[in-house]
């Protein structure tokens, strides 16, 4: 089916996502042909985004045109406002700031507001925007402070921050990436209704204790705070947390004994771990990327969901130096299971690691003969023909005993010779375990499609 005669609805489910979920701009999409722009600019949602940039060097009028037109675009339909101020630009002083306020809230009232992010780098004098800013922040849903780490003077959006904690807005998400608590934050910490935090660690262990009982998803950055040196680890309630930028200092900051679904990204370079983290609640586990320490470190014996991703690196997924760090991790992962150290048995696992061979995939999940769910992602490298398929054919000694649901996305990219065989092996796989839970067993390819195969049509 040609692109253009896609119904107009599925073109905006398509740059909505782009926009919303990716970030791309929709002041760029609109660009590429007449009949994008045609259908971008009848999508109020997609110009929901407004950001007033400090640091811009395009002149003042360039920047209100812009803003004017971005919010006529938008409608009436609530607004996601970003304000960032990381130096003082060329161009603007005060007031043509005042002025970009004043159009904003002309244009886009504080009422539609829905998020508000305010990224601070800079100690100037606040500005005073008692007169600019009128009404309250009825619709406010998610609000975001961003200070840097050495900055102790409030930030020139100080008064636009007392003026939307004034209006008691029905917060869900409060986001506080500051070592101090930039104004008293009373009004929010009384709310029942928000439940998501995300900050530093630094700032996590400035919230009352009673605020976080309502929390059931945390989100931390460790990053920039590996001076701070806290009495006590600070304790996470009973929810969903993700911790960026992991390190071992911490685990002697963070008490984890509560959560029960926990996101771990840690730097390459993490240093060494040397104490334990205790998890003994954890029922969900994701570690991205696959990082060797961490395999022994953690403490998870209640874990039913374990996915171990791929090392990323500046965008870049495929280098030398990555395909090298997830053999590292596989081999300290079968090391490690030699020895007995780890305490992680899960039933069902999703493994997303380069450079993987059929010999360490199967060594490594014999050690988990409980599996019930088994989902693989796979580069071209991997060859499932050897001694892969040899071992899933054996009946006498099954591999997956209890496994009951098999999902594997390969990277074939042209090798239709190898596609064709996967799918001869597939039904030798599941004539193999005719007398086992094994119900399906599915297999995709951004090439030849989804192809599955169940007891039911063998």
């Amino acid at each position: 089916m040609p692109a253009q005669t896609l119904p107009e609805e599925i073109w905006g489910e398509i740059f909505e996502w782009v926009c919303v979920d990716t970030g791309v701009p929709s002041r760029k999409l609109a660009l590429v042909s007449k009949h994008w722009k045609q259908l971008i600019l009848g999508l109020p949602r997609l110009w929901s985004k407004v950001e007033v940039d400090m640091t811009t060097q395009h002149p003042p009028e360039v920047i209100l045109d812009r803003l004017e037109r971005r919010l006529r675009h938008a409608r009436d339909v609530n607004l996601d406002v970003v304000i960032i101020n990381t130096s003082k630009s060329f161009w603007i002083d005060n007031s043509h700031y005042l002025n970009l306020f004043k159009t904003l809230v002309k244009l886009g009232p504080v009422e539609r507001w829905h998020s508000l992010q305010i990224c601070d780098y800079h100690s100037d004098d606040p500005l005073i925007l008692n007169e600019v800013l009128t009404g309250k922040f009825s619709s406010l849903r998610v609000l975001i402070i961003v200070y840097d780490t050495w900055q102790t003077r409030p930030g020139m959006h100080s008064d636009l921050v007392r003026l939307a904690v004034h209006s008691r807005p029905s917060l869900k998400h409060l986001g506080l990436y500051t070592d101090q608590l930039p104004i008293n934050l009373e009004p929010l910490f009384q709310q029942q209704a928000i439940t998501t935090f995300s900050g530093r660690v630094k700032t996590f262990h400035m919230l009352p204790q009673d605020f976080l009982a309502n929390l059931r998803e945390v989100r931390l950055d460790c990053a920039h705070s590996g001076w701070f040196k806290p009495n006590a680890p600070k304790a996470l309630p009973q929810c969903r947390a993700t911790i960026t930028n992991f390190s071992p200092w911490a685990v002697t900051t963070i008490d984890a004994r509560n959560v029960t679904m926990l996101h771990i990204s840690v730097a390459l370079n993490s240093g060494v771990f040397l104490a334990p983290f205790e998890l003994p609640n954890l029922h969900t586990l994701h570690l991205s990327p696959c990082v060797p320490q961490l395999l022994e470190v953690f403490n998870a014996p209640k874990v039913q969901v374990l996915k171990l991703s791929r090392a990323h690196e500046g965008g870049k997924s495929r280098s030398l130096k990555m395909v090298r760090h997830d053999h590292k991790a596989l081999a300290h992962l079968l090391f490690q299971k030699t020895r007995q150290l780890l305490t992680i048995y899960p039933i069902s696992v999703t493994i997303d690691v380069m450079g993987i061979t059929n010999t360490t995939l199967l060594v490594m999940l014999e050690a988990w003969p409980q599996l019930k769910h088994l989902s693989i992602v796979l580069d071209d490298s991997f060859e499932c023909f050897g001694i892969f398929a040899k071992r899933w054919r054996d009946q006498k000694s099954p591999l997956f005993p209890n496994l009951e649901t098999m999902y594997m996305e390969v990277d074939w990219h042209t090798n239709g010779r190898k596609w064709n065989r996967w799918k001869v092996l597939a039904k030798e796989m599941m004539l193999a375990s005719k007398d086992l839970p094994l119900r399906s067993i599915i297999w995709r390819n951004s090439w030849f499609g989804v192809e599955s195969i169940t007891q039911n049509n063998m």
